[in-house]
């Protein structure tokens, strides 16, 4: 990977986290909906991150990043797919998914 494209992705994981800390300042609100902007901005940022990854590749780092990526995405489309799920229990497990592929990126680039 190059020097260029790791600054890039931790910049935007950095960023995130940042964002991510800066919610307890609505702390009217409730903690359900902390953790639910905070998932925005986990989401968010992988969703740049994504963008970021070139198409073409034999790099192992980048390879793995996007991996990681996409595994997300089919625990999100299998969990979209089962049926006999409460729509709220659905949703926790939906921002858990989100939650450890954003901490899972960010111990993969350095950033903690």
């Amino acid at each position: 990977m190059s020097e260029q494209l790791l600054k890039q992705i931790q910049g935007v994981v950095s960023e995130a986290m940042e964002e991510r800390r800066g919610l307890v300042v609505y702390s009217r609100l409730e903690p359900v909906e902390l953790d639910r902007l905070a998932r925005r901005v986990e989401r968010d940022a992988l969703e740049k991150i994504r963008g970021l990854l070139p198409e073409e590749t034999t790099d192992q780092r980048v390879l793995g990043l996007r991996n990681r990526l996409q595994r997300m995405l089919e625990e999100l489309e299998e969990l979209g797919e089962q049926g006999q799920i409460h729509e709220r229990s659905r949703q926790m497990q939906n921002d858990e998914i989100v939650w450890q592929a954003f901490e899972d990126i960010a111990w993969m680039v350095g950033v903690q």
